[in-house]
Parts: C-alpha cells; sequence; structure tokens
C-alpha cells in the first residue's frame, strides 16, 4: 500500500502519518508513506499512490488544483485535509472520498482509511497464478485477457500472468462497461484499442502493441459499442 501526505505543516505531517502507521501496524498490512512539503514537489514525484492525503492550504499549488490534475491521470483516493469548510464545494466534483478538518484525529482518520480501502477493493481483482500465489491487480491495469486452454493469460500494463481461470470466469469478474468480449478468447480493456478495423483490434500501451481478432459475428455490434465507448468518454 503506498500513501502520500502532502501539507506544508511538518507537524500536520508528523500527527497523519503517526495516525497512518498505527493503522496499518495493527492490521499487519504493509504500507509505504511518502512526505510533501509542496504540490510542486508531490507532482514531481509522478508515482502512483493508493491514497493521497491533500492539503488544500499549500503554498504553491492548492489541494483543488492537484486533485483536478490527478483526475483522469491516476486512480488515487483523494483524503481533503483542510481547516476551512468553504473548499467543499470546490472539491465535490472530484475524487474525493472523504474531508478531515484540521485538528486532525486519529479516529478519523483511521475512518477514512477504511473508506479509502473500501473504495480501493472496488477496482481490485484478485487471481491464483499457475504457479499458485496469489495477485491483487488494479481493474484499470488490465489490458487484455487471452483464454488458454486451461488458463488464461492477464496482460497489464507492467505485465502478464498466467492464472489459473478460464475466461468466461473472468468475464463475471470485468463485468465493467469498459471490458468487451470481441471473440470468444479474448476480452479487451477498451481504455487500450488504438485502432480497429472490421476484422481486427489494435491495442496498446507504452511497451507494446498486440492485434486481437473480432469475431465476424460480433464485427458490427463491436464497432457500435466502441463507438458508443468513445462518445461517452467524451
Amino acid at each position: 500500500m503506498k500513501i502520500a501526505i502532502c501539507d506544508d505543516n511538518s507537524s500536520c505531517r508528523d500527527a497523519l502519518k503517526s495516525y497512518i502507521v498505527e493503522y496499518f501496524l495493527l492490521r499487519k498490512i504493509a504500507v509505504e508513506i511518502s512526505e510533501f512539503a509542496s504540490g510542486k514537489d508531490f507532482l514531481d514525484s509522478n508515482t502512483d499512490f493508493d491514497i493521497v492525503f491533500l492539503d488544500i492550504e499549500l503554498g504553491d499549488l492548492n489541494g483543488i488544483q492537484i486533485a483536478e490534475e490527478l483526475r483522469g491521470k491516476k486512480d488515487s483516493i483523494i483524503i481533503i485535509i483542510t481547516s476551512y469548510i468553504e473548499y467543499l464545494d470546490d472539491a465535490m466534483d472530484l475524487n474525493v472520498i472523504r474531508f478531515l478538518y484540521k485538528p486532525i484525529e486519529a479516529r478519523k482518520v483511521f475512518s477514512a482509511i477504511e473508506r479509502a480501502l473500501d473504495e480501493i477493493n472496488t477496482k481490485i481483482v484478485t487471481f491464483v497464478t499457475k504457479d499458485n500465489k496469489y495477485v491483487r491487480i488494479k481493474i484499470s491495469d488490465i489490458v487484455y485477457v487471452e483464454a488458454k486452454m486451461r488458463v488464461s493469460n492477464v496482460c497489464t500494463k507492467k505485465q502478464m500472468y498466467i492464472v489459473k481461470e478460464g475466461i468466461s470466469r473472468i468475464k463475471d469478474k470485468l463485468n465493467f462497461s469498459d471490458f468487451y468480449v470481441p471473440h470468444n478468447s479474448y476480452i479487451v480493456n477498451m481504455n487500450f484499442i488504438k485502432s480497429f478495423s472490421r476484422e481486427e483490434i489494435i491495442v496498446a500501451t507504452e511497451q507494446f502493441n498486440v492485434k486481437i481478432q473480432v469475431s465476424s459475428r460480433k464485427q458490427a455490434e463491436f464497432k457500435r459499442h466502441f463507438l458508443a465507448f468513445i462518445k461517452e468518454g467524451n
């Protein structure tokens, strides 16, 4: 679990860090905490954090600006820290799940972390790999899934996992509007589609391009579905 604390007040950072450490220590969950005294330092880190505790009143950038910068780019769960209630309206449309008002209390930090973990768990899927290891993968990181005999290849942005599940069962786990089944052997995350023709989809990341066949009976349906997906995204 990666957590960031972005606050220009060192005393607030210290107090918040102690509460976070206490929470995860009690639950025996490994946690990595990074501290930032400015919004610029936080954004320059370019790290994917699971949870971000974000102060509104920073010296350089305010927390609203940073939350807007993160929106649509990262899956971080944002918890706002503030002394002023008037910022509430500005943050309502952002990916903020909780407001913590200063001075910060341990029980409220614990409650905010609980809510954040509940949110994270809805965005993660668990698989058992071919060598009997459990892996937890962010759903948004899955590029495509390919059926291979009695196992499946789950390809993410960073690596490939061979999991001991058939594609029909994985389809049930990925029952989200972002995913489509263009062929009985594939599930595709449409966010990674670079281009498509009647018979073929190309999914791409910074590391690779993969061609995936569209079955003849799904060609017209896929085109309608993908164009609707693009329109909805805009």
